[in-house]
């Protein structure tokens, strides 16, 4: 029986508070799998080989979002054409929306991964649900890419002495109140970005953008569902881009949570299989809830469908 592998991100918030966790995992697998912990970047890429050589039946991981998506990046080069394994998000984080997007069941990650051991254990099927590996430059496989407003409000969260729930619910108070206020804390998140975008062969109608954001999962943070169409059709993803302003945008916050359109002239919303975006200068991006490096150009597709375990 190959087993189980748990991954542990120990910079995870919910991990630096509980640091029994390791032995836990190990407790609670016993002979059925392997827990290790991974530090940093090198250590993610030498799990994920260890991983696809025991060709693991389950990869759990407890970490945050992007502790997921840096995960999966590695499994997926780690295993190349070969089908991934089952995989299991275990909310360590400070937002989980990948979690709450598939449906996860609630509970501390050693009562979810306890529930799923005793089903392996006993042969008994998983509540599984597919979703599609969104691909950014072939390089990082996520579920959900940004840049602009989402990049800047991240960094505004990150810079919070207590990142959480309720330090981001305030600060998007505080945006709207900024963008009726016309104040200068909403003119720096959105900050526009100039680039090219083409979505399948279209090119998008507008030359600068506030928001540029991409998903193979409906959800992001604090039960936001703004791509709607994420799950729709097989082998696309879904596509937000324009130069909305502030003030157009809180009007619409409401839709923008419940997963609803906006109803935009100024708001590019549609399905994708690939896409293109050329910079004017090299600009950060997100990737599910982590800031990476400049690039000039971002090229996004649908990878492969992944099988994720919700209960």
């Amino acid at each position: 029986m190959p087993g189980i592998g748990v991954v542990v991100n120990p910079h995870a918030g919910n991990n630096r508070r509980r640091p029994d966790h390791v032995r836990r995992f190990e407790k609670i697998v016993g002979p059925h799998g392997i827990v290790r912990v991974t530090p940093d970047l090198a250590a993610i890429e030498e799990v994920a080989r260890e991983l696809a050589d025991a060709r693991v039946d389950i990869v759990a991981v407890c970490g945050g979002d992007g502790t997921h998506f840096r995960t999966l990046s590695a499994l997926r080069r780690a295993y190349g054409n070969d089908t991934l394994p089952l995989f299991l998000p275990l909310r360590a984080g400070t937002m989980n929306y990948i979690a709450r997007s598939i449906g996860c069941i609630h509970g501390r990650p050693e009562h979810v991964l306890a529930h799923v051991v005793r089903d392996y254990r006993h042969g008994r099927t998983h509540d599984v649900v597919e979703r599609h590996l969104l691909l950014v430059n072939d390089e990082h496989a996520g579920f959900v890419v940004g840049c602009g407003v989402i990049v800047n409000y991240l960094q505004l969260y990150y810079s919070e002495p207590r990142p959480g729930p309720v330090t981001a619910i305030r600060l998007i108070a505080r945006l709207i109140t900024s963008a009726f206020a016309g104040t200068s804390l909403v003119r720096g998140v959105f900050r526009r970005v100039e680039a090219d975008i083409d979505c399948d062969d279209e090119r998008v109608p507008f030359r600068t953008f506030t928001v540029i954001l991409g998903g193979t999962v409906t959800h992001i943070a604090l039960g936001f569902k703004p791509m709607y169409l994420a799950a729709r059709k097989r082998h696309h993803f879904h596509l937000l881009a324009g130069p909305i302003g502030p003030l157009r945008l809180a009007r619409k916050i409401i839709r923008f949570r419940r997963g609803f359109p906006l109803e935009e002239p100024e708001f590019y919303d549609n399905l994708a299989r690939s896409v293109t975006i050329r910079f004017a200068v090299p600009t950060r991006f997100m990737m599910d809830g982590d800031i990476l490096d400049p690039v000039p150009a971002l090229a996004l597709k649908t990878g492969p469908l992944i099988s994720m375990i919700r209960g």
